[in-house]
């Protein structure tokens, strides 16, 4: 019988355990592809960040009409392929940022926290398409806040699963000056 008891007990604390980690959000599992031949890239934009990308990918200047943000600066970077990466830096109110996508019917959805430096990185990514296409275009959203406080949004768009891997990888290169 308190064989048994213990049992119950111990189950019912690593279910306890398993339910307040996924609330707090999974690790990020996938590629960490090797960025040592990778471009250290910054943006006048936004000073004071850094990031490493692919050398196919170029600034540009173009901001779409959707990551628009009131009192946001932006800067923003492309492939050939269509892969874009956009780093959007948000002032301290909760009206400047937009929030992550909810997993609300979309395919492959999924939602996870990493440590990215000394910041927390919330990563949301997802199929574009119809449910069932495990191929691309994907849709990757983040954001990056620091324990002062500051925050950084960054939105991408993968054609396919190779690109949406170096976007993951390049969200976790971000690094803050100072932090």
């Amino acid at each position: 019988m308190i064989v048994r008891t213990s049992a119950c007990l111990v189950l019912a604390g690593v279910l306890l355990g398993a339910s307040a980690s996924t609330a707090a959000g999974q690790s990020c599992a996938g590629a960490r592809l090797d960025v040592a031949d990778w471009a250290l890239v910054r943006s006048a934009d936004i000073p004071g960040f850094t990031l490493r990308l692919p050398r196919a990918f170029t600034r540009d200047s173009t901001i779409p009409a959707s990551a628009a943000l009131p009192a946001s600066r932006t800067a923003w970077w492309r492939d050939a392929t269509r892969g874009r990466l956009g780093l959007i830096r948000s002032v301290h109110d909760s009206s400047s940022h937009a929030e992550l996508a909810s997993a609300g019917g979309r395919s492959g959805y999924l939602r996870c926290e990493e440590r990215v430096g000394s910041a927390v990185a919330v990563i949301v990514h997802y199929d574009a398409v119809a449910p069932g296409n495990q191929n691309g275009p994907f849709i990757v959203r983040a954001r990056i806040r620091w324990p002062d406080g500051e925050e950084l949004d960054i939105r991408g768009d993968a054609p396919d699963r190779d690109h949406l891997a170096q976007l993951l990888t390049a969200v976790r290169t971000i690094r803050r000056a100072g932090a």
